[in-house]
Protein backbone atom coordinates (compact mmCIF):
# COMPACT_ATOMS: atom_id res chain seq x y z
CA UNK A 1 0.00 0.00 0.00
CA UNK A 2 1.55 3.51 -1.28
CA UNK A 3 2.34 5.58 2.36
CA UNK A 4 -0.71 8.08 3.20
CA UNK A 5 -2.90 6.07 0.72
CA UNK A 6 -6.46 5.62 2.44
CA UNK A 7 -8.00 2.36 2.70
CA UNK A 8 -11.35 1.50 0.82
CA UNK A 9 -13.77 -0.40 2.65
CA UNK A 10 -14.80 -3.37 0.61
CA UNK A 11 -17.96 -5.54 1.27
CA UNK A 12 -17.02 -9.15 0.44
CA UNK A 13 -19.40 -12.18 0.60
CA UNK A 14 -18.20 -15.65 1.14
CA UNK A 15 -21.45 -18.48 -0.17
CA UNK A 16 -20.90 -21.97 0.07
CA UNK A 17 -22.50 -23.69 -2.68
CA UNK A 18 -26.11 -25.25 -2.13
CA UNK A 19 -25.18 -28.79 -1.94
CA UNK A 20 -22.52 -27.44 0.78
CA UNK A 21 -25.54 -25.63 2.65
CA UNK A 22 -27.60 -28.59 2.10
CA UNK A 23 -24.96 -31.42 3.90
CA UNK A 24 -24.09 -28.91 6.58
CA UNK A 25 -27.62 -28.82 7.52
CA UNK A 26 -29.08 -32.34 6.96
CA UNK A 27 -26.24 -33.87 8.89
CA UNK A 28 -25.85 -31.06 11.72
CA UNK A 29 -29.13 -28.85 11.81
CA UNK A 30 -26.73 -25.62 10.91
CA UNK A 31 -27.88 -23.51 8.71
CA UNK A 32 -24.93 -21.33 7.12
CA UNK A 33 -25.84 -19.02 3.92
CA UNK A 34 -23.79 -16.25 2.45
CA UNK A 35 -21.71 -14.38 4.94
CA UNK A 36 -21.71 -10.72 3.93
CA UNK A 37 -19.81 -8.14 6.24
CA UNK A 38 -17.81 -4.72 5.80
CA UNK A 39 -14.03 -5.68 4.86
CA UNK A 40 -10.57 -3.82 4.74
CA UNK A 41 -7.61 -4.93 2.84
CA UNK A 42 -6.33 -7.05 5.82
CA UNK A 43 -9.19 -7.34 7.98
CA UNK A 44 -12.85 -7.65 8.88
CA UNK A 45 -15.05 -5.45 10.58
CA UNK A 46 -18.13 -7.21 12.62
CA UNK A 47 -20.84 -6.39 14.94
CA UNK A 48 -20.73 -9.03 17.65
CA UNK A 49 -23.24 -8.00 20.77
CA UNK A 50 -22.89 -4.43 20.41
CA UNK A 51 -19.30 -4.67 19.99
CA UNK A 52 -17.08 -3.74 16.69
CA UNK A 53 -14.37 -5.51 16.16
CA UNK A 54 -11.87 -6.24 14.07
CA UNK A 55 -10.92 -9.83 12.43
CA UNK A 56 -7.75 -10.53 10.73
CA UNK A 57 -7.68 -12.56 7.84
CA UNK A 58 -7.34 -16.61 8.93
CA UNK A 59 -8.70 -16.02 12.14
CA UNK A 60 -12.45 -17.56 13.24
CA UNK A 61 -14.78 -14.70 12.28
CA UNK A 62 -17.55 -14.87 15.26
CA UNK A 63 -21.13 -16.23 14.57
CA UNK A 64 -24.77 -15.18 15.42
CA UNK A 65 -24.14 -18.75 17.36
CA UNK A 66 -21.18 -17.78 19.00
CA UNK A 67 -22.89 -14.76 20.02
CA UNK A 68 -26.20 -16.95 21.31
CA UNK A 69 -23.12 -18.99 23.47
CA UNK A 70 -22.04 -15.73 24.49
CA UNK A 71 -25.22 -14.63 26.02
CA UNK A 72 -25.69 -18.09 27.71
CA UNK A 73 -22.44 -17.60 29.37
CA UNK A 74 -22.98 -14.22 30.81
CA UNK A 75 -26.41 -15.75 31.96
CA UNK A 76 -24.23 -17.85 33.87
CA UNK A 77 -21.82 -15.49 35.10
CA UNK A 78 -24.06 -12.80 36.18
CA UNK A 79 -25.00 -15.01 39.12
CA UNK A 80 -21.78 -14.07 40.78
CA UNK A 81 -21.08 -10.82 42.29
CA UNK A 82 -17.63 -10.28 40.93
CA UNK A 83 -16.97 -13.81 38.33
CA UNK A 84 -13.88 -15.07 36.96
CA UNK A 85 -14.77 -16.02 33.51
CA UNK A 86 -12.38 -18.04 30.99
CA UNK A 87 -12.97 -17.93 27.75
CA UNK A 88 -11.38 -20.88 25.46
CA UNK A 89 -10.14 -20.35 22.16
CA UNK A 90 -11.01 -16.99 22.11
CA UNK A 91 -10.46 -15.59 18.46
CA UNK A 92 -10.74 -12.04 18.32
CA UNK A 93 -11.77 -11.96 21.69
CA UNK A 94 -15.43 -11.98 20.76
CA UNK A 95 -17.01 -13.68 23.55
CA UNK A 96 -14.23 -12.42 26.61
CA UNK A 97 -14.83 -9.11 25.70
CA UNK A 98 -18.36 -8.78 25.27
CA UNK A 99 -19.22 -10.46 28.77
CA UNK A 100 -16.04 -7.99 30.20
CA UNK A 101 -18.21 -4.97 28.80
CA UNK A 102 -21.41 -6.75 29.97
CA UNK A 103 -20.25 -7.13 33.70
CA UNK A 104 -17.97 -5.00 34.65
CA UNK A 105 -17.36 -6.45 37.79
CA UNK A 106 -15.97 -9.43 36.38
CA UNK A 107 -12.76 -11.16 36.01
CA UNK A 108 -11.89 -12.02 32.34
CA UNK A 109 -9.23 -14.18 30.47
CA UNK A 110 -9.29 -15.47 26.93
CA UNK A 111 -6.51 -18.10 25.61
CA UNK A 112 -6.18 -19.11 21.96
CA UNK A 113 -2.97 -21.26 20.65
CA UNK A 114 -3.22 -18.47 17.20
CA UNK A 115 -0.33 -15.98 17.94
CA UNK A 116 -2.77 -14.04 15.43
CA UNK A 117 -5.96 -14.55 17.44
CA UNK A 118 -4.63 -13.37 20.53
CA UNK A 119 -2.74 -10.44 18.46
CA UNK A 120 -6.45 -9.96 17.22
CA UNK A 121 -7.86 -9.97 20.93
CA UNK A 122 -5.12 -7.82 22.24
CA UNK A 123 -6.22 -5.24 19.78
CA UNK A 124 -9.72 -5.17 20.27
CA UNK A 125 -9.17 -5.19 23.64
CA UNK A 126 -7.33 -1.49 23.20
CA UNK A 127 -10.08 -0.30 20.84
CA UNK A 128 -12.44 -0.98 23.61
CA UNK A 129 -10.91 0.52 26.58
CA UNK A 130 -11.84 -2.76 28.24
CA UNK A 131 -9.31 -3.32 31.71
CA UNK A 132 -10.88 -6.08 33.35
CA UNK A 133 -9.74 -8.83 30.27
CA UNK A 134 -6.63 -10.34 29.92
CA UNK A 135 -5.30 -12.51 26.32
CA UNK A 136 -3.01 -15.33 27.23
CA UNK A 137 -1.63 -17.44 24.42
CA UNK A 138 -1.84 -21.21 24.95
CA UNK A 139 -3.58 -24.38 24.17
CA UNK A 140 -6.62 -24.77 25.75
CA UNK A 141 -6.75 -23.74 29.31
CA UNK A 142 -2.74 -24.31 29.85
CA UNK A 143 -2.04 -20.50 29.75
CA UNK A 144 -4.55 -19.97 32.62
CA UNK A 145 -2.20 -18.50 35.87
CA UNK A 146 -2.66 -21.44 38.30
CA UNK A 147 -3.73 -19.47 40.92
CA UNK A 148 -7.20 -18.99 39.47
CA UNK A 149 -7.42 -23.20 40.76
CA UNK A 150 -10.53 -23.61 42.11
CA UNK A 151 -11.42 -19.68 41.60
CA UNK A 152 -12.91 -19.69 38.44
CA UNK A 153 -17.12 -18.93 38.31
CA UNK A 154 -17.66 -19.68 34.29
CA UNK A 155 -15.65 -21.20 31.73
CA UNK A 156 -16.68 -20.71 27.83
CA UNK A 157 -15.35 -22.83 25.15
CA UNK A 158 -16.34 -22.61 21.45
CA UNK A 159 -13.48 -25.05 20.84
CA UNK A 160 -13.65 -27.07 17.46
CA UNK A 161 -16.30 -29.55 17.10
CA UNK A 162 -17.55 -30.88 13.66
CA UNK A 163 -16.52 -34.76 13.01
CA UNK A 164 -13.73 -35.09 10.86
CA UNK A 165 -15.68 -37.08 8.19
CA UNK A 166 -17.61 -33.68 7.94
CA UNK A 167 -14.88 -31.55 7.11
CA UNK A 168 -15.36 -31.66 3.23
CA UNK A 169 -19.01 -30.36 4.07
CA UNK A 170 -17.19 -26.99 5.79
CA UNK A 171 -14.12 -26.55 3.40
CA UNK A 172 -13.54 -22.76 3.06
CA UNK A 173 -16.42 -21.78 5.47
CA UNK A 174 -14.07 -21.22 8.24
CA UNK A 175 -10.36 -20.89 8.89
CA UNK A 176 -8.19 -23.93 9.07
CA UNK A 177 -8.56 -25.12 12.24
CA UNK A 178 -11.46 -23.22 13.82
CA UNK A 179 -13.90 -26.06 13.24
CA UNK A 180 -13.34 -29.03 12.72
CA UNK A 181 -12.85 -31.53 15.71
CA UNK A 182 -10.44 -34.23 16.67
CA UNK A 183 -11.33 -37.82 17.63
CA UNK A 184 -13.52 -39.99 15.48
CA UNK A 185 -16.86 -37.93 16.90
CA UNK A 186 -14.91 -34.82 16.95
CA UNK A 187 -15.04 -34.27 20.76
CA UNK A 188 -11.57 -34.84 21.78
CA UNK A 189 -10.69 -31.06 22.15
CA UNK A 190 -14.00 -30.83 24.12
CA UNK A 191 -13.32 -34.06 26.49
CA UNK A 192 -10.08 -32.16 27.21
CA UNK A 193 -11.33 -28.64 28.21
CA UNK A 194 -14.02 -30.51 30.21
CA UNK A 195 -11.37 -32.80 32.05
CA UNK A 196 -9.10 -29.79 32.83
CA UNK A 197 -11.81 -27.49 33.68
CA UNK A 198 -12.89 -29.20 37.16
CA UNK A 199 -9.68 -28.29 38.84
CA UNK A 200 -10.63 -24.50 38.05
CA UNK A 201 -14.10 -24.71 38.94
CA UNK A 202 -15.99 -23.33 42.28
CA UNK A 203 -18.05 -25.29 43.84
CA UNK A 204 -21.32 -24.82 41.65
CA UNK A 205 -19.55 -22.85 38.85
CA UNK A 206 -20.32 -23.07 35.13
CA UNK A 207 -18.98 -24.64 31.68
CA UNK A 208 -20.42 -23.21 28.53
CA UNK A 209 -20.13 -25.58 25.39
CA UNK A 210 -21.33 -25.06 22.02
CA UNK A 211 -21.79 -28.18 19.89
CA UNK A 212 -23.91 -29.68 17.60
CA UNK A 213 -27.58 -30.59 18.44
CA UNK A 214 -26.88 -34.09 17.53
CA UNK A 215 -23.66 -34.58 19.60
CA UNK A 216 -25.45 -33.65 23.33
CA UNK A 217 -27.39 -36.86 24.20
CA UNK A 218 -24.08 -39.04 24.11
CA UNK A 219 -21.65 -36.56 25.29
CA UNK A 220 -23.87 -35.76 28.14
CA UNK A 221 -23.89 -38.76 29.97
CA UNK A 222 -19.72 -38.55 29.68
CA UNK A 223 -20.04 -34.97 31.50
CA UNK A 224 -22.01 -36.30 34.01
CA UNK A 225 -19.58 -39.14 34.91
CA UNK A 226 -17.29 -36.47 34.76
CA UNK A 227 -18.91 -34.85 38.11
CA UNK A 228 -21.01 -32.13 35.57
CA UNK A 229 -24.78 -31.87 36.71
CA UNK A 230 -27.42 -32.57 33.64
CA UNK A 231 -26.75 -29.59 30.90
CA UNK A 232 -29.47 -27.10 30.66
CA UNK A 233 -29.61 -26.89 26.37
CA UNK A 234 -30.10 -23.91 24.83
CA UNK A 235 -30.42 -23.91 20.96
CA UNK A 236 -29.83 -21.07 18.57
CA UNK A 237 -31.47 -20.32 15.74
CA UNK A 238 -29.05 -21.37 13.19
CA UNK A 239 -28.59 -25.01 14.56
CA UNK A 240 -25.77 -25.08 17.33
CA UNK A 241 -26.40 -25.72 20.71
CA UNK A 242 -25.10 -24.37 24.10
CA UNK A 243 -25.21 -26.33 26.89
CA UNK A 244 -24.59 -25.18 30.58
CA UNK A 245 -23.07 -27.75 33.18
CA UNK A 246 -22.29 -27.22 36.47
CA UNK A 247 -19.58 -28.55 38.03
CA UNK A 248 -21.10 -29.13 41.67
CA UNK A 249 -21.12 -33.28 41.36
CA UNK A 250 -19.52 -36.49 42.12
CA UNK A 251 -18.02 -38.16 39.26
CA UNK A 252 -20.67 -40.89 38.19
CA UNK A 253 -19.80 -44.53 40.82
CA UNK A 254 -17.68 -42.34 43.44
CA UNK A 255 -19.51 -42.07 46.85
Amino acid sequence: MVAGASVVPLFVELELTEEQQRQIHQQTGISIGGIVFESTARSIRVSFAGLSLQVPRGVFVPTSATEHTCSVAVEAASRWRAPVVVDVGTGCGAVALSIAHSLRSSSVYGTDISEAAVRAARRNRARLSLKNVRFLRGSLLSPVPKRLAAGVNVIVANAPYVPPQMSEAFAGAFPEGTAIGFGPDGLDLIREIADTARGFLVAGGSLVLQLADFQWPVFSKELTALGYSKPRLSPSRTGPVAGTLDWNHKPAGRQ
